[in-house]
């Protein structure tokens, strides 16, 4: 009898303890933080959205290793681009931007060509979302 009494106060003493750490995480809210929001790219022309096409969107995660370089691309649809970890210099023409880890960034459909070079110590992860259209590609090298 003795057993079962302790076993008895030991459940209502876990209980009691944990059941309140339960309702306090129900009772926690759900944030939205926005990050990046606009109508223009990082060149500062404006996004369009192709026409009569079915629309699709895409989301990457895209690893960049440390010194490396993208090709010189444009982007047929626009993106949004978060890098979630490293350092990176983004080049179109003269204009040099240059992200760290947090910072996201917009690209217009409309950008000239440009190229991305991973300038950390580490590599860089970007998560990546494309509203595009079913056959247009991501990215066009020149």
């Amino acid at each position: 009898m003795r057993k079962f009494r302790n076993l008895l106060l030991s459940a209502i003493t876990i209980s009691s303890v944990l059941l309140p750490l339960e309702i306090a995480k129900a009772q926690e809210k759900i944030e939205v933080i926005p990050l990046i929001k606009s109508t223009k790219g990082l060149g500062g022309k404006k996004i369009f959205y192709p026409r009569w096409k079915q629309a699709e969107l895409r989301f990457f995660k895209v690893i960049i290793p440390v010194g490396a370089k993208t090709p010189i691309h444009i982007h047929p649809a626009p993106m949004v681009v978060y890098l979630a970890q490293g350092e990176l210099k983004h080049t179109r023409g003269d204009v040099i931007n240059y992200f760290s880890s947090k910072q996201s960034l917009i690209e217009s459909n409309n950008g000239d060509e440009h190229f991305v070079e991973n300038i950390g110590s580490k590599p860089a992860v970007l998560y990546v979302v494309a509203a595009s259209a079913v056959g247009l590609p991501t990215t066009i090298n020149k």
